[in-house]
């Protein structure tokens, strides 16, 4: 797979020499001559397809490379146009133009077209995916006010509305349709199409103080009344900033989208502003919960401390226990049963019945700063011992906060339920308190997490909700992928890669990331073993026609792996995943087993799915050694692998199972191996002529 260095481990593992066995020596691996016929195009030899991996560059501007694809091969798989990080873009939206570019090169040469890939942990936007998982605990500062415009367009400022002065707009607007989060949003009316003069429609947002060589990250959601609008940001001033101009965000279509952009600070700037450039598509627009963070900075503090009862009952404070000196009790539990989350909850032992004097259990949280104007979303679960409890929340002290009594909480269960509550303060209080009135009735109760939260800003995402969102990009890109080349492909590898070496599910935590890699995203993570599943679905729901494939790597020399592969599969079958075929990578090396490759294939031959071999090519300098040269020796240990491998699958994979076989690349200097000189695994040297590989190829045609 390119760009990704996983074969290290199996290099010391193999034997140095492995052609010992009469079977090999009759090919005569040291006579450069077994291999010499190679004038047949390996297209007309065999009666199964023979595809290879191609690039846009080279296809589209190299006569020889692309006149060698097409003597020779009959489908072609992309190497990497096809991939999340090709097509997917920061703000999530699809960008198809280089794929329909190589698809429309690849058709009208009379090539069909393996799609690769579409769920893989590898080349992936994780720019844009990691916006979907952020926020599951306390949010990085909003360095501007006023970013949900729940103060209308206080220090927002209008810089433009047409040309000279049109009657393009930027209002709030109240319309429950038309809002997000909160109670307004911004709608813009963009009269007229300015193309390329974005900034004739133009809003400058609050200020905020950007630091020199900092990078800030800049999202806000947006929607359109009809189909086909554009945005794009800029900053303002741009001199201190590098990529000043963001770009046009086309595309923006009906249902809420979130725009990313990130910028860096050449300069200190105190008053750095965000240009909302909204002139190149007329349309009303819809925007909301604008963000500028800094994501390196540590996140704030909670407002309330210790919410989860992990310091005990530190800063909570028990008022009463009963009337006059009852036997109600607060105390720290421990016992697994009685708390949501964390090691500790608190237990709540209410004596009798207090009916409507409540205060009389009542305990205090700590302190928290609270400003005149905010509104405060206050949450916490609570369970009973036994059906029939109840709880209510107050403010304390009550004169600074509008509705100070929550109101009776009846019904509280024996199962965890979150009861939330918002207050409004109409004073600045530095020491608010809430408090647990819990006397109304005897029960024993489990209280946890606890949270008071700033309504103006975005509540921590749940696990659930990001796990959504995740399962909602994954459905998306499936979707459109399959539908947009529907038709032109008629096959996919749907999920790649799915095992890590031990057998178990991939996931970040038994794999290694290369240092600094940025294009890594497990999608395993947030959607459990099942991803697999969905993205199954997701395709076959898109494309009923096209076949399915799983694929995946090292099977000919981990049997673990392959057997959990095996299994994996089925599993996933059993649940009602359309899986047609399973896909075998083989980057192997040239002294790889050849019992292994038997094993493989007929283990893979009694799933009675379609085998095909998607990525083959054999390393001839596995252990790195430097001044390597590709003698007639070594080609021709080459040439005997690729033999034995076709030789094998033609012999071990029943005729109707037979997918065909692809190899990764043209020629040795194109190929994700070739780093310069150190290996030179393909078919083809770099002026295309044919090596000694391709003679053996042809050989097992024959």
């Amino acid at each position: 797979m390119q760009k990704t260095l996983k074969y290290l481990a199996i290099l010391l593992a193999v034997p140095a020499i492995l052609f010992s066995c009469k079977k090999v020596v009759d090919t005569g691996v040291l006579n450069e001559g077994d291999f010499g016929d190679r004038a047949t195009g390996l297209k007309d030899a065999f009666d199964i397809p023979i595809g290879t991996a191609v690039e846009w560059a080279a296809f589209a501007n190299n006569s020889d490379y692309a006149n060698v694809v097409k003597s020779d091969f009959d489908n072609v798989t992309f190497g990497n146009e096809m991939k999340h990080s090709s097509i997917v873009q920061n703000n999530g939206t699809l960008n198809f133009a280089r794929a329909d570019q190589l698809v429309g090169l690849a058709s009208s040469a009379g090539l069909n077209i393996f799609g690769h890939t579409l769920v893989w942990h590898s080349q992936q936007n994780a720019t844009y995916l990691n916006t979907l998982t952020a926020g599951s605990g306390p949010q990085p500062t909003n360095l501007i006010s006023n970013g949900g415009f729940e103060s209308d367009l206080t220090d927002w400022t209008v810089a433009n509305t047409g040309n000279p002065a049109g009657s393009s707009s930027f209002a709030i607007t109240t319309t429950a349709t038309q809002i997000r989060t909160g109670t307004k949003a911004l709608r813009v009316v963009v009269d007229q199409n300015y193309g390329t003069s974005q900034w004739r429609v133009q809003m400058f947002s609050p200020g905020f103080a950007a630091q020199s060589g900092k990078t800030y990250n800049i999202s806000f959601w947006i929607k359109a009344a009809n189909p086909g609008g554009s945005v794009r940001l800029s900053a303002n001033p741009t001199g201190t900033v590098t990529n000043a101009y963001q770009g046009d965000q086309d595309g923006i279509g009906t249902e809420w989208t979130q725009m990313n952009w990130t910028i860096t600070m050449t300069a200190a700037e105190a008053n750095q502003r965000i240009s909302f450039d909204m002139g190149k598509a007329a349309n009303t627009y819809f925007i909301d919960d604008v963000r500028i963070v800094d994501p390196n900075a540590p996140p704030p503090p909670p407002i309330l401390s210790n919410g989860g009862f992990e310091s005990d009952l530190t800063g909570w404070t028990a008022a009463n226990t009963g009337n006059p000196a009852g036997s109600s009790s607060f105390a720290i539990t421990t016992t697994a049963t009685q708390i949501r989350s964390g090691t500790k909850a608190i237990r709540v032992v209410v004596d009798q019945n207090y009916g409507t004097s409540q205060w009389r259990v009542q305990m205090f949280s700590p302190g928290f700063a609270a400003q005149s104007g905010k509104t405060y979303n206050i949450s916490f679960w609570i369970k009973a011992a036994s059906p029939g409890g109840s709880i209510r929340l107050s403010a304390n002290p009550t004169g600074s906060v509008t509705n100070a009594y929550q109101g009776d909480q009846d019904g509280i269960g024996t199962d965890w339920k979150q009861v939330t509550w918002s207050v409004t303060m109409t004073a600045t209080e530095a020491n608010q308190r809430i408090s647990f009135d819990i006397g109304k009735a005897a029960n024993t109760y489990f209280i946890d997490d606890v949270q008071v939260l700033d309504a103006s800003e975005p509540p921590p995402a749940s696990g659930a909700d990001i796990a959504q969102k995740v399962d909602d990009a994954m459905k998306k890109y499936i979707t459109e992928m399959a539908t947009h080349f529907k038709g032109k492909v008629t096959a996919w590898d749907v999920v790649n890669e799915p095992l890590a070496e031990s057998g178990a599910l991939r996931t970040d935590e038994n794999t290694s990331v290369p240092s600094g890699a940025t294009d890594y995203f497990f999608w395993s993570k947030y959607l459990g073993r099942d991803y697999a599943l969905k993205a199954f679905q997701y395709a076959a729901a898109a494309d009923p026609t096209a076949l399915l494939f799983i694929n995946d790597y090292n099977l000919e020399t981990n049997a673990t792996k392959l057997d959990s592969l095996i299994a994996y599969v089925a599993q996933l079958k059993s649940k009602g995943a359309k899986i047609d075929g399973i896909g075998t990578q083989m980057h192997v090396l040239w002294n790889t087993s050849p019992s292994g490759i038997d094993a493989m294939f007929k283990k893979l031959a009694a799933t009675g799915l379609k085998i095909r071999i998607s990525e083959l090519d054999v390393r001839v300098n596995p252990l790195v050694k430097q001044g390597f040269v590709l003698t007639p020796q070594f080609a021709a240990y080459q040439a005997t692998m690729y033999e034995y491998i076709v030789r094998s699958y033609i012999q071990n994979i029943p005729k109707e199972q037979q997918h065909g076989i692809t190899i990764w690349g043209v020629s040795d200097d194109l190929s994700w191996l070739y780093k310069g000189g150190q290996d030179f695994p393909l078919l083809y040297n770099a002026d295309f002529s044919k090596k000694a590989a391709y003679g053996g190829v042809l050989n097992a045609a024959k």
